[in-house]
């Protein structure tokens, strides 16, 4: 029964990640602007990871990879979103440039601080669900969605790999739930079923 409802708790995020990505809060952002906030979170996630001194090695590896490929990608993102949105937010791409220096100097906590800031420029806007009260039968679904999409891959036995994947219940209770679903809405990828597309979007 134990093991039941810590299940329970940790799918919980999921059925939210997939209610928080079509709900109508975010359409006063809009897409771009969603991807944009939502990969902000995870470079900020992700950065943290490489200050800790206990993440292993074949971690750092695949970290370090991800984050050059989402530093390279912010200049477009911004872009899209400011467009989308019709905002005055402008960025010199300069400051894109900067921000790859950081990371290649390995000035890990002013890219942080840089990043936090653009997170304050461009919030991930969810719905309130994140801060409901959930009923039993929403937690029937989150576990029936868990074992039907998540629990092949996310069992914990792939977490050391180069593209690991992470029992979702241990990388819940250690993140924030902001940041759990911004990683839901920009890491999915699904398998062939799903056409490689994120099966919560």
């Amino acid at each position: 029964m134990k093991k039941t409802l810590v299940m329970f708790a940790g799918v919980i995020f999921l059925s939210g990640a997939v209610l928080l990505s079509t709900a109508s809060v975010s359409l006063a952002y809009g897409e771009h602007s969603q991807r944009l906030a939502a990969n902000l979170l995870v470079l900020q996630g992700d950065l943290r990871q490489l200050l800790e001194t206990d993440t292993s090695d074949i971690h750092l590896h695949s970290l370090s990879l991800r984050i050059k490929e989402k530093l390279g990608l912010l200049a477009l993102l911004v872009r899209s979103a400011n467009e989308q949105n019709s905002t005055s937010n402008t960025h010199n791409p300069e400051e894109f440039r900067q921000l790859l220096f950081l990371f290649g100097s390995s000035e890990l906590k002013p890219l942080l601080s840089k990043l936090e800031s653009l997170s304050g420029k461009y919030p991930l806007v969810l719905s309130p669900i994140l801060q409901s009260t959930f009923s039993p039968v929403f937690f029937k679904k989150a576990e029936e969605m868990h074992l039907r999409l998540c629990s092949g891959c996310h069992s914990g036995a792939m977490a050391e790999n180069t593209l690991p994947a992470f029992d979702l219940f241990r990388q819940s209770r250690s993140i924030s739930r902001l940041e759990f679903a911004a990683r839901m809405l920009t890491g999915l990828r699904g398998d062939q079923l799903t056409s490689l597309q994120n099966p919560l979007t």
